[in-house]
């Protein structure tokens, strides 16, 4: 099995440090979870909760203008 740094081509070099963008790609082919079980559940709930608070106070103030 390849290690990351031969999935994303990297040589050792600074320049060669992965993107966020190369980072997304490995985890979108990987097919986890972005917690992947690195976080609690009830910190992810927590976290999903002022989420959508915040979506909800956006639309509000969107509307209130």
């Amino acid at each position: 099995m390849k290690g990351l740094s031969e999935l994303l081509g990297l040589t050792g070099k600074r320049d060669d440090m992965p993107s966020s963008v190369s980072w997304g790609a490995v985890l979108t082919a990987s097919g986890k979870h972005i917690y992947a079980g690195t976080v609690p559940h009830a910190e992810v709930q927590r976290r999903r909760a002022a989420n959508r608070r915040a979506r909800a106070s956006r639309r509000i103030n969107r509307t209130s203008r």
